[in-house]
């Protein structure tokens, strides 16, 4: 059983300095709440280790007094021959042994940063700074024995007043990745949340753009689609919603194209990198992508599609959707660090973080005959890791189903389906759907009911739980083949 220290943080106005703290065993987790000290919300500037005072940050220092051999593998860096690529938070897909230290808010628009410095030399051996997550998750990769000062920095606390408090926590991490029988493969397995956060107002009468819009409070704007949407697609009422994709399998999801001339001019194609136990990787096409120039980076197309199905008054779906979304690109980062606290395999390092999807991150050494670019160009990649879910919230471009026309007030079940035509190699596919119910009345929706996920081929649910109905007796064959499933995923977890 895991041992808990746990460091009390109470709102006051100044931070706290908390109590040291000593590591010592590989069952031991330190944990840890802390507040803003600025309940106004105004931010305090930049947002880096050097320039905040002791007044807003929060620190501890942590004494790592482990025995000896607890670290044994170093980090591996997996990648195609000649291909190098560098990450924005440190870790690699293979980041080996450490100490994994974790701080975590609600919503992944508000952050806090954090840094670890080994206080024997003055250096910053961990850092997380990156947006667009609501966790920084950094490895303290193979560390000695001695002290480490673990500094959280508050930014852009200034817009959800729920990002002004965090949990935070350090615990002994063994790569998973390391610890498989040599030359397994570690494929990932994509699970879809139910859409949830629903809005069909709120979005202001302005262009789209790249970060989405929650600066104003809810009720600020009637107007659902944003200027561009409507000149684009003729969007005039959009049923916005969060979208969460989450990889729960072994192994990164990880997506790689070639940045050149080409790819700007829709010759765009993603290769999925299936990384092995060995330290290896092979390619496997995945499909299509595209340059979005109005934000200035490259979607993977064929990630998720979005579609909306009228119910009827016993709860059950129509057999056709009566609207659906038009996105089908996404950015895969690392957003939702569905996994913290838990421990286990699938909690892990932040490893995919924008600008992915903007920038190359990785380079070349072996040159195309005629070109100035590597193999098939600059390599750039993007990718979710396990234990970390991407996020498209409801307020970024694209992110809706167009309802302008046909969708009446009314109940719906809203279908949220990933890999949807099967271009990702996974462990497994039967939670790639996401499914919820809702009651549309205006600008208002109300979720019913969330449904477990499913797979892309499964007869969507009935919605009569959560219109306070007996469900229909459903045909034997369909009902033996969802106990089924269902059985075979809790044996699977276990």
């Amino acid at each position: 059983m895991a041992a808990f220290a746990v460091l009390a943080c109470a709102p006051s106005a100044s931070a706290v300095t908390l109590s040291d703290q000593t590591l010592s065993s590989a069952g031991q987790v330190i944990s840890w709440r802390g507040v803003s000290t600025d309940p106004t919300g105004q931010g305090y500037g930049p947002p880096t280790e050097q320039t905040c005072a002791p007044s807003t940050c929060d620190s501890f220092l942590l004494h790592v007094r482990m025995p000896d051999g607890t670290f044994p593998k170093g980090p591996k860096h997996p990648a195609p021959p000649g291909i190098t690529r560098f990450n924005a938070e440190g870790p690699t897909d293979m980041p080996g042994d450490g100490i994994l230290v974790t701080i975590k808010w609600p919503t992944d628009f508000d952050q806090w940063n954090l840094y670890v410095d080994d206080t024997s030399t003055g250096q910053t051996v961990a850092q997380g700074i990156d947006v667009d997550s609501n966790a920084q998750s950094v490895l303290i990769p193979q560390p000695h024995n001695g002290t480490y000062r673990v500094t959280i920095v508050p930014f852009y606390t200034d817009f959800d007043k729920v990002d002004l408090h965090y949990q935070g926590e350090a615990r002994v991490f063994h790569d998973p990745t390391q610890r498989h029988p040599r030359n397994t493969q570690l494929l990932p397995e994509i699970e879809t949340s139910p859409p949830a956060n629903f809005h069909i107002a709120d979005i202001p009468p302005v262009p789209s753009n790249p970060t989405g819009w929650r600066l104003t409070p809810p009720g600020t704007f009637d107007n659902s689609c944003y200027a561009d949407e409507t000149a684009q697609y003729g969007s005039t009422r959009c049923l916005r919603f969060d979208n969460d994709i989450r990889n729960v399998g072994t192994g990164p999801l990880v997506l790689r194209f070639a940045y050149t001339p080409d790819a700007f001019v829709n010759n765009c194609n993603m290769q999925q990198e299936i990384l092995s136990s060995s330290a290896t990787v092979t390619d496997h096409p995945a499909g299509p992508c595209v340059f979005h120039a109005p934000h200035g980076h490259f979607h993977y197309q064929n990630m998720g599609r979005y579609q909306l199905y009228p119910v009827d008054t016993r709860g059950e779906p129509g057999a056709q959707p009566v609207a659906a979304s038009n996105k089908v690109g996404f950015c895969t980062i690392d957003v939702n660090d569905y996994a913290f606290g838990q421990g286990g395999d699938n909690q892990r390092p932040r490893t995919y973080s924008f600008p992915t999807c903007n920038i190359p991150n990785a380079y070349s050494t072996e040159l195309a005959p005629g070109t100035p670019y590597g193999p098939g160009g600059v390599p750039e990649y993007m990718g979710v890791s396990p234990g970390w879910g991407d996020v498209y919230t409801w307020d970024l471009p694209q992110q809706y189903i167009d309802i302008s026309k046909g969708v009446p007030d009314g109940v719906y079940e809203v279908v949220s389906r990933s890999n949807f035509d099967g271009g990702i190699l996974t462990s497994d596919r039967d939670a790639e759907t996401g499914v919820s119910c809702v009651r549309i009345t205006g600008t208002t929706v109300k979720t019913l009911q969330e449904m477990p996920s499913q797979s892309n081929t499964a007869s969507l649910p009935s919605c009569a739980q959560g219109l306070g109905l007996k469900p229909v007796k459903r045909p034997a064959r369909a009902a033996h083949r969802a106990k089924r499933t269902h059985h075979r995923r809790r044996a699977r977890r276990r």
